[in-house]
């Protein structure tokens, strides 16, 4: 069988790797804008010996098409593809061609449905292995893996582990594609979760729960760069954060660190009235560790706000770091 692939990220390569085992890796098509990721991917081709295209949307009618042609490819998947692929394309493979969404269709259909699902505490992802339409996240299911979220897991290390247990399902989906279509059930319609705004990044320190902050916090890393936050007149970035417990602390409000030091780090007071451990953190200055912060000046009684004019009201220094 030979199967060309649609990707732009890392996340492809363990799908490229396991068909390149099997000889059935024929092509791959990336789009043109250059970045390191797909930099990776065109030296695997190179390696490998695959060709490879760069296309531009406005090329896929006519360039795509013309190179498609040429291989006659039975099956095509997709993974981070960016473009909406139209129907001269989506009908050249015989076998059509199959999208891995990291989502639930049509729950967590959109372009970053880990973000959603992370967020809202979900503790199963879905792998849904369904045939492209002309509509994003639309056409017919093949199939659906179900896998569960490790507690603490981020953005990254989980949309990682996806793309190896995607890789894994190839050859069970050429085996399902060998059914006819009324086998396969078609994708409802539904509401796709939008890409997230700032707002959706910021941690509302007066209303959120230290769980739904840290599940923000894991959702934002590391492709947002984290969850946005307010210090000392900065925008910082929290990258990774963990439950604390905390004796004796003063009854502050929320947002408010209740305790910091050098040797335990940096702890914060959420609404819930329960702690988090700041264990990584992005200043304008450095990536840092609560640690690091906290040995460098940071003292209790100082406050991270949810909003850049409060923090302009209160600040009393001009910089992060002292």
């Amino acid at each position: 069988m030979k199967i060309v692939v649609f990707t732009n990220s890392s996340w492809g390569i363990p799908l490229l790797l396991e068909l390149t085992k099997t000889n059935k890796l024929q092509g791959i098509i990336i789009p043109s804008v250059v970045h390191h990721e797909n930099e990776n991917i065109e030296a695997f081709a190179i390696e490998n010996k695959i060709p490879i295209i760069r296309v531009r949307k406005e090329e896929l009618r006519s360039t795509l098409k013309d190179w498609l042609n040429e291989l006659s490819p039975d099956l095509a998947f997709c993974m981070t593809f960016p473009y909406l692929l139209p129907e001269e394309i989506l009908t050249i493979p015989s076998k059509g061609v199959v999208n891995f969404h990291f989502g639930q269709l049509p729950d967590y259909g959109g372009a970053d449905p880990l973000f959603w699902v992370l967020k809202e505490q979900q503790t199963v992802a879905h792998i849904t292995a369904h045939l492209m339409a002309e509509s994003f996240d639309k056409g017919y299911q093949v199939y659906q893996e179900q896998v569960p979220i490790y507690p603490g897991e981020n953005w990254g290390l989980l949309g990682a582990r996806l793309s190896l247990v995607s890789a894994s399902l190839a050859d069970k989906i050429i085996t399902l594609l060998n059914l006819p279509e009324s086998n396969f059930k078609k994708i409802p319609e539904g509401q796709s979760k939008k890409k997230p705004d700032i707002k959706d990044l910021t941690i509302n320190w007066a209303n959120q729960t230290a769980d739904s902050i840290e599940a923000l916090v894991n959702a934002s890393n590391p492709k947002y760069g984290g969850a946005i936050t307010y210090f000392r007149g900065s925008m910082v970035r929290i990258l990774e954060v963990s439950p604390a417990d905390v004796s004796n602390a003063a009854l502050l409000s929320p947002g408010s660190i209740v305790h910091a030091d050098g040797q335990n780090g940096i702890f914060v007071l959420c609404s819930d009235y329960r702690f988090l451990r700041i264990n990584i953190l992005r200043t304008p200055e450095a990536y840092i560790t609560g640690h690091k912060l906290a040995a460098l000046g940071v003292k209790s009684n100082e406050k991270f706000n949810s909003n850049y004019q409060i923090e302009k009201k209160e600040k009393a220094e001009s910089s992060l770091i002292l």
